[in-house]
């Protein structure tokens, strides 16, 4: 990543697909709002795995309280409730977002040569939408 003050990083032959599965999908923000919120919900999937899928663990490598398991992670808000998601960052890339189990989601994308007070904001950007 670049640090701030350091010149542009040319990742113009950067395949994503470096990340596995991470820089494979192809989904706009709007995609992933109706993702998660299906994810939510319970749909696509047979019954028991919306439940499954919220016995998480610890994961504070994704942020402060986060938990995860099996598919989205599980981050607190700071208006409380959690956000269900999984943002990422590769280099050029940075995704923050979820939705919550009463119907808010959000995801943001932004492109450029993210930095850790890059990813904070992104991330916070992403808390504040859904404590609005």
């Amino acid at each position: 990543m670049k640090e701030d003050g350091a010149p542009p990083l040319d990742i113009t032959e950067t395949d994503p697909s470096r990340a596995w599965a991470a820089g494979a999908p192809v989904s706009s923000p709007a995609d992933l709002n109706r993702f998660f919120s299906a994810v939510v919900g319970g749909e696509p999937m047979p019954a028991a795995r919306p439940a499954r899928m919220r016995t998480t663990v610890p994961a504070e490598y994704l942020g402060p309280g986060a938990r995860h398991d099996l598919g989205p992670a599980a981050r607190p808000l700071s208006c409380g409730g959690l956000s269900w998601g999984h943002g990422g960052t590769l280099p050029g890339y940075a995704t923050r977002g979820g939705a919550t189990e009463d119907g808010r989601a959000v995801n943001i994308a932004v492109t450029g040569g993210p930095s850790p007070e890059a990813e904070r904001r992104v991330a916070d950007a992403a808390d504040a939408a859904l404590c609005r």
